[in-house]
């Protein structure tokens, strides 16, 4: 399960604080928290990715890949590239997963 991030001093902390990894086209702002419970998302898609349609489906396959994954506690602000709404569901899935887990690696390091 997951939430969304409804205050801007989350998007300050996510600036201020948070690590950023990338996975072409992809990429990630996250801030590790144990207290943010359920974890918290939020979406950077710009009109350089397509139009309305585009962008909203783009949004929804989102959440509906990170409702299924492991997605550990904390703030988390996924974006991307144009090429990215190009992409399959699959294809979306599996940049996802290799974010979390650069996610966690980068956490991870001293």
């Amino acid at each position: 399960m997951i939430d969304r991030i409804r205050d801007r001093d989350a998007f300050v902390r996510l600036r201020r604080d948070g690590f950023r990894v990338r996975s072409a086209p992809m990429w990630c702002s996250f801030v590790a928290d144990s207290t943010i419970a359920p974890p918290q998302v939020a979406f950077a898609v710009s009109r350089a990715l397509g139009n309305a349609v585009t962008r909203n489906r783009l949004r929804r396959r989102l959440r509906a890949i990170l409702s299924n994954a492991d997605v550990p506690n904390g703030l988390f602000l996924f974006g991307g590239r144009p090429p990215l709404g190009e992409l399959t569901f699959v294809e979306l899935e599996n940049r996802v997963a290799a974010l979390l887990v650069a996610a966690q690696h980068a956490r991870d390091q001293p």
